[in-house]
């Protein structure tokens, strides 16, 4: 994943007609400023845009309100980054409406012939996720555990549990692969094993006729 841009509407300490962040105006970056002038910010608005997650949002019963901006009633993240010779956006939103919350989520993908944006959208936001994470190949623990270190979570991974190691492990060089390969052997064997028998009873079958 190559980020591209990130643009923020009332995300934390951001709030309106804020400028986007171009990633292709560097290839090196470092994040400097005193406290509170929204350096994390950027960074949780990134895992909120592809996960629906974000550091200050963790211990919430509802995740989205402590990103919201205070005093606004909604907010949004959008996120363009290319993969594998493709272009994605992923563009979040969070509503509050009276005593309930709207949040949305679009995945889409750039067609060059067209010239613009295909919606790769599914119809509920779980399934849109299950669509970000496949097409990431990555879920957002196995990032915060690999390539991102989240502020004050440095021993994030030391902390998970032996088979919460292992699994993340497994998610990072690959391993499943092997397992979903094992599980298609295996499948295909016990065809061929059934396909034998189906052959042996039949063969004894005309041995007895005959």
């Amino acid at each position: 994943m190559i980020p591209v841009k990130l643009a923020l509407k009332n995300f934390l300490s951001y709030g309106e007609d804020v400028p986007p962040l171009d990633f292709t105006q560097f290839h090196i970056a470092c994040l400097s400023g005193n406290n509170g002038q929204g350096k994390s910010a950027l960074l949780d608005a990134l895992t909120w845009a592809v996960w629906g997650e974000g550091r200050k949002s963790s211990q919430e019963k509802k995740a989205d309100n402590s990103l919201l901006r205070i005093g606004q009633k909604d907010m949004q993240v959008e996120f363009i980054f290319d993969l594998e010779g493709d272009r994605y956006r992923i563009i979040r939103s969070f509503s509050l409406v009276k005593k309930s919350s709207r949040p949305t989520l679009e995945f889409q993908v750039f067609n060059q012939e067209k010239n613009e944006y295909i919606s790769l959208t599914a119809p509920s936001i779980r399934k849109t996720q299950e669509k970000i994470i496949k097409t990431l190949r990555i879920d957002y623990q196995t990032f915060i555990n690999s390539a991102f270190i989240l502020q004050g979570r440095i021993d994030e991974f030391s902390r998970k549990s032996p088979r919460e190691r292992k699994e993340i492990l497994s998610e990072i060089l690959g391993i499943s692969r092997y397992d979903e390969l094992a599980n298609l052997a295996k499948f295909h064997l016990r065809e061929v094993n059934n396909t034998i028998m189906t052959k042996e009873s039949r063969l004894e079958y005309i041995n007895q006729e005959i």
